[in-house]
């Protein structure tokens, strides 16, 4: 059954995936905007919400309003790659990503067509000049909302990474709110890569082998920095609000499942 569903999955995702990359990467030549974001962007938002169901993931989100509204930054916990089309489904955002996404096929494609910031991680230098494209691009346009993930990384574990700071300098010095949420996949397991040694083919079969799940998207809390604000203190208390929130997804998550 299992082998059945995955196929099926593959007849449907992987030309909708083809099909989106292409009308992407045409539409990004295209300098018509809609509602201040790039129809490319719009393309890809959409796309995800057809993807996303033929995959068997059932996205839940109680408040879209306050994504939807929400002008300046979004910061989450990283758990997945798919991490972003949860952020996408319900409005296309602008995002910061590893140099290495920029390599892979379709992804790659699609995030550079759609405005993704990229940044080299052994480079500094280049983690400025990354820095530097961030704060001008909120002081340009605060909308759509730049999601940045502050642990850095993936992180499937039950407890978060530290949150970096960096990106609460950008705040305190643009001005610019953050809105923290929280992501929780009911099958955590399966949507993460295992570890780095583990391949993107590999991963993607276990995506397409498990069984239906949800993915909730929790918008938390809107913090407006103030000069002179501590962006370590910012961090920490950031890092606080979203763990605290998944400490309770993942104990209603599995409440969930003890009930006979």
């Amino acid at each position: 059954m299992a082998y059945l569903r995955a196929l099926a999955r593959a007849l449907y995702g992987i030309p909708t995936l083809i099909l989106t990359t292409v009308g992407i990467v045409l539409l990004s030549w295209i300098p018509i905007r809609l509602r201040g974001i790039r129809l490319a962007s719009w393309f890809f938002a959409w796309g995800v919400r057809i993807v996303m169901p033929a995959l068997g993931l059932r996205f839940v989100c109680d408040d879209r309003q306050a994504i939807i509204q929400h002008r300046g930054l979004i910061l989450s916990n990283h758990v997945s790659f798919f991490d972003t089309l949860v952020m996408s489904h319900v409005l296309p955002m602008r995002y910061v990503s590893k140099a290495e996404v920029r390599k892979w096929p379709f992804i790659g494609q699609i995030a550079a067509a759609t405005g993704t910031m990229f940044v080299d991680r052994q480079d500094k230098s280049k983690r400025a000049d990354v820095r530097h494209q961030v704060v001008e691009a909120l002081r340009r346009s605060q909308y759509p909302p730049i999601v940045i993930f502050p642990e850095g990384k993936r992180n499937p574990e039950d407890t978060l990474l530290p949150f970096r700071y960096g990106v609460f300098e950008i705040a305190v010095e643009t001005g610019a709110p953050y809105l923290l949420c929280a992501i929780h996949y009911e099958d955590t397991a399966s949507m993460t890569w295992q570890s780095h040694k583990e391949s993107l083919t590999t991963s993607i079969k276990r995506i397409v082998l498990r069984d239906p799940s949800r993915v909730w998207l929790t918008p938390l809390k809107v913090v407006q920095p103030q000069p002179g604000d501590d962006p370590q203190m910012l961090a920490a208390e950031a890092r606080e609000i979203v763990g605290e929130a998944l400490r309770k997804m993942r104990s209603a998550t599995h409440a969930g499942r003890s009930r006979p």
